[in-house]
């Protein structure tokens, strides 16, 4: 046998591991991860995401999952309340998987863990002009944790977007008391296979919450970094990759 040959061998495994990663990484961690972002997405709060995330990672089959957080990620505008996602929503969403024993999975869940899922009256929203743009979602802002240093790191569920090995999303910093909340706001794009944060967009608030200046970066300004450990990148990567 060559050595061309052998090479070419031993090298196949290797591909065919690389193809299946993200398959295979649902095996290797907690099941939770990866319904958790979606959960985050749909205005859950964070008791109710841990609470959630695990019970379903450990009823629901991870093929089902699969297919819960394509149902889920699929819908793009909310059906209760036009201005913001909630967890009735995701209930609403995984129906559409006609799969009874994924739903009573949720029903569970939501019981157990105490998810407040009922209707709520919300004001109806004109819809916009013909030909206008459609009003932008509400903010969910969910702080994720603190780091050592005292700073915190928030995250808009209303803004999550998630990629086969990726998470995009805006951010904001929550500094210790007296500074509090910044007034800026950064797109972020977390690569969960390389550990790596590239800035996508910056935004910055007035004092009410209202967004007065919105920017998006080229691609020489897109420059990305490493997720330094014991710091609020940190969080936000185990938060939505793990």
């Amino acid at each position: 046998m060559t050595r061309l040959r052998v090479l070419s061998l031993l090298l196949l495994p290797l591909a065919l591991l690389g193809g299946c990663r993200g398959q295979l990484r649902d095996y290797v961690g907690p099941r939770s991860s990866i319904i958790r972002p979606q959960l985050i997405r749909y205005g859950f709060s964070l008791p109710e995401i841990a609470c959630v995330g695990e019970r379903l990672g450990e009823t629901v089959r991870t093929r089902e999952l699969r297919l819960l957080v394509r149902a889920t990620s699929n819908i793009a505008q909310p059906y209760y309340d036009p201005a913001r996602f909630s967890p009735r929503d995701f209930a609403w969403a995984a129906s559409g998987l006609r799969d009874a024993a994924v739903d009573s999975a949720i029903r569970d869940a939501f019981a157990a863990c105490h998810v407040d899922s009922a209707p709520r009256v919300v004001a109806i929203t004109p819809p916009p002009a013909e030909g206008g743009p459609a009003a932008p979602r509400a903010s969910v802002w969910l702080n994720l944790g603190a780091a050592a240093s005292g700073q915190s790191i928030a995250v808009d569920g209303a803004s999550l977007e998630q990629e086969a090995n990726a998470r995009i999303a805006w951010f904001r910093m929550i500094d210790p008391p007296p500074t509090g909340t910044s007034a800026h706001a950064y797109r972020l794009r977390i690569d969960c296979s390389s550990r790596m944060i590239r800035p996508l967009a910056h935004r910055r608030y007035d004092a009410s919450g209202a967004i007065v200046e919105e920017r998006e970066y080229s691609e020489a300004e897109q420059l990305p970094s490493a997720v330094e450990g014991g710091t609020v990148t940190e969080i936000a990567y185990l938060s939505l990759c793990t």
